[in-house]
Formats: C-alpha cells, structure tokens, sequence
C-alpha cells in the first residue's frame, strides 16, 4: 500500500512540476509605444482572443516601447519574415508605396467617425490590395488618433503662432509637409528620440494625439497644448506575408478574426483616453488652447490638389471616397 500511494504522490508531483507544452507557433507582436498604450491595449485583445481560441496551440508574445526596432525596422522585418505582425500608419508606409502619402493630408477626416466610415468601406478594401504588394498581408485597421501640437515656446491660437516653431513630425511626407503649410518647421525623427530631443530643445515641439502625449510625459518637457485636430491617423494592422503562408487556415481564420474583433476595442480605449486625458494634462500644469481649425484647413487644403499632380488618378479616387463618406 506504501508502494502504491508513494507512486500516486510521485506521478501528483510529476504533473504539477512537468513544463507545459510548448506551442504549436509563436506570433510576435512589436510597437513602439508603453504598454499601456490603446496600440498595446489592442495588441493584448488579440493575445488573449488568439490564445484562447487555438486553444494554447498558437502563443502570442507583445514586445512594446521598441524594444525589437523602431517602426521603419518594424516593417522590414515584417517583410524579411522575422517579425509575425506589426502597424504603421498608412502615411509611413508612403516610403513603400508613395499614393499612401495622400491619407495623411491634413484635415482630409473631419473626425474619428469619419475616419472609421472611410477606410472600413471601399476605401479601406483598395489600401489592403496596395499593400500587399510589398511582402505583407493586411489584417485590419487601428485607430491612431486625433493629432495635436504640443510645445515649450509659446501658446497657438492662430496659423501665425505657429510661425518658426521647430516640431518633429513621422517621417512621412505629406504628413510633414501639413504641418509645414501649417506654419511650422518640420523635423522627422523617430518617436523613441522625441524626448530627448525636446528636453534638450534640438526641437521646440511635437504633434500626437493625447494618449501618446500622455503615455510619453511630455508634458515633462512642453508647457502648451494645442488642439489643433490636423490629422486623424489610422494604423495598418500587417502579418509577414512569409510567415502567413506557412500557418494552417484553420490558424490563420483565428489571428485574422482575432485582429477584426480586437478594433473596437482598441479603438473604445482611444476614445476614452481622448476623453479623459485633456484633464489629467491640464493638471499636469500644459496650458491648452483651442486654435481656429478653419483658418489652418485653409491653409493646408492646396496639398489635395498636389497630390492628384503627384500620384494622379488613386489619389483622386481616395480624397473623392473619404469625402463621399462625410
């Protein structure tokens, strides 16, 4: 009997202190934001949707604050396959494709919704096809958000406030190029530099929306806030084409369904970031001001017609469908 309960306890044992089994395929997410961030918060909606529903045959690990690459390096290794999935905004993706360029012309979204109606319609369809073009599979679409200027130099209330004031932008043109007809001086650096950067004044300031000015205290390094609103940003949700083709269908219906059912998600942090950040900023001691948003439309609408010189009939076709869906 000594036998028996001694092998009962050893085989008890044995079950608690045995590894689990390993995975059947690992999936890497990688951003460049904190982990708390709406991105990250969407990256850990889809770990938890995948996990489950594979059930642990597919393990999803999130890699944040760039801690495998800045987003330029995201997206080659998307597309040399050692990265699983990643996003970008569809105007950094302008130095693969040019036309993406145009979705990032300010005040081309009148708001969020506006956004959402675009490119989860016709629009979004024709992005997903360019895209693809370039080693890479198209998932779905995060929201980026709502931009504004923050800075350490003055209050903005008008296009002349803005008038030589050094602010970093993407390394994306038309998205540089509107805030330079904005009025300020455009300065492209990756975003794990900008602190830094501003701290050490190279630049007077910055434009993002307020979950990233938050996530990132600058409100450490800039006293003005400025609700400009000249971009609303969406994210490309983008699996490596390599890796793709080497998971099951069966596999593949689950990260796809996974990163659908993830947007809103994602999307409803934003949104209450947007609504609840303004304050804690303001406490935070930024001064907010509201600017004109007409006068500085104004100045940034002859970029649509640059970009139909430029890129011709697609550029035409987008700005006609986003503005069919106001």
């Amino acid at each position: 009997m000594k036998h028996i309960l001694l092998a009962a306890a050893l085989a008890a044992t044995t079950a608690l202190t045995a590894p689990a089994m390993a995975a059947d395929v690992t999936v890497k997410i990688a951003t460049v934001v904190s982990g708390d961030h709406p991105e990250n918060v969407g990256a850990q909606e889809i770990k938890r949707l995948v996990e489950e529903r594979s059930n642990g045959e597919i393990e999803v690990r999130v890699f944040t604050d760039g801690q495998l690459g800045n987003q330029r390096e995201l997206v080659e290794q998307l597309r040399n396959g050692s990265l699983e999935m990643t996003w970008v905004t569809t105007g950094f993706f302008g130095s693969w494709e040019p036309v993406m360029n145009t979705l990032e012309i300010g005040y081309l979204f009148d708001d969020r919704e506006h956004a959402f109606r675009a490119f989860d319609g016709e629009l979004g369809k024709e992005v997903a096809a360019l895209i693809e073009k370039h080693d890479v599979k198209h998932l779905g679409f995060y929201e980026a958000g709502m931009r504004h200027v923050t800075n350490s130099v003055r209050p903005i209330n008008s296009p002349d406030d803005l008038e030589g004031m050094k602010l970093r932008t993407p390394n994306a043109k038309y998205h540089l190029t509107s805030v330079e007809m904005m009025g300020a001086s455009p300065t492209p650096m990756a975003f794990g530099e900008l602190y830094a950067a501003m701290e050490q004044k190279v630049v007077d300031g910055q434009e993002n929306p307020l979950s990233n000015i938050h996530a990132a205290a600058f409100y450490e390094v800039n006293d003005h806030l400025a609700l400009t609103g000249h971009l609303h940003l969406t994210h490309m949700v983008m699996y490596s084409e390599d890796q793709w083709t080497k998971l099951s269908k069966e596999h593949q219906d689950i990260i796809e369904q996974a990163v659908i059912d993830s947007q809103q998600v994602q999307r409803d942090k934003v949104a209450a970031d947007d609504a609840s950040l303004l304050a804690v900023l303001e406490e935070k001691g930024m001064q907010v001001t509201r600017p004109d948003r007409a006068a500085l439309a104004e100045k940034v609408a002859p970029l649509r017609e640059q970009a139909v010189e430029e890129f011709g009939d697609q550029a035409n076709r987008w700005i006609e469908l986003i503005d069919q869906t106001r």
